[in-house]
């Protein structure tokens, strides 16, 4: 019973996150990339867990909502205030959803802040996080040793819009299968862009990734 317990969990845990505490090798049929609405899945990928294809690590190659719009939700902000997701109405938007409890969002966050810095000087692209749990079953372990998901940015002198998931319910909702999780939404909120973890794409990934938003962008306009 205790093995079969254990077995679930580690599951449910991979589904999210690895638990791995060293980066997986980088190999050539790996999920690291930005994929689009109509992406194609390598021959290699993993089915066995019956949610989305994935890599050997673990890493989605999909996200179930690509080209379709982001669900509706409202959750509140590290600054106590309310967001609403309809107010991503008009612009395009970077989500990262990500948690603290996660080693590879923690060996992301680096990236993460460098990225929402470079997407400062686009007065057209916005950049925000969602901080959720594992799940609904262990949202006591999304803070690790932490008070709050403020007191990490304060830690870290990091500072961006950031909505906090306190029961996993917006994971459940946006059917987050990864952490770290990064959505491209264009104006009309439709997801036209995914990818899993910066730090695993290797030291160009950030001007690589507000690359590929730019290319999209423009074949969102275009067509």
């Amino acid at each position: 019973m205790l093995r079969a317990t254990l077995a679930l969990f580690i599951a449910l845990g991979l589904a999210a996150c690895a638990f791995a505490e060293a980066p997986a090798s980088k190999g050539e049929n790996d999920a690291t990339g930005f994929y689009r609405p109509g992406v194609t899945i390598p021959d290699s990928a993993d089915l066995s867990r019956g949610d989305v294809p994935r890599d050997g690590y673990g890493r989605p190659y999909t996200y179930e909502g690509l080209g379709e719009k982001l669900p509706d939700f409202i959750g509140e902000t590290t600054e106590e205030a309310t967001f609403s997701s309809r107010t991503l109405e008009g612009r395009w938007t970077v989500i990262e959803v990500w948690g603290i409890w996660c080693h590879d969002s923690r060996r992301d966050a680096k990236y993460a802040a460098a990225l929402s810095s470079a997407l400062t000087q686009d007065p057209d692209v916005d950049f925000m996080s969602i901080h959720t749990p594992p799940n609904a079953d262990n949202t006591h372990q999304a803070l690790r040793n932490y008070a709050s998901v403020a007191d990490w940015f304060e830690e870290k002198g990091w500072s961006f819009l950031t909505v906090v998931d306190h029961d996993a319910s917006l994971r459940e909702t946006l059917k987050i299968r990864w952490t770290p999780t990064y959505l491209l939404i264009a104006p009309d909120r439709t997801v036209q862009g995914f990818r899993t973890g910066l730090a695993d794409a290797g030291d160009d990934a950030v001007k690589g990734f507000v690359q590929d938003i730019a290319r999209a962008r423009a074949d969102w306009t275009a067509s």
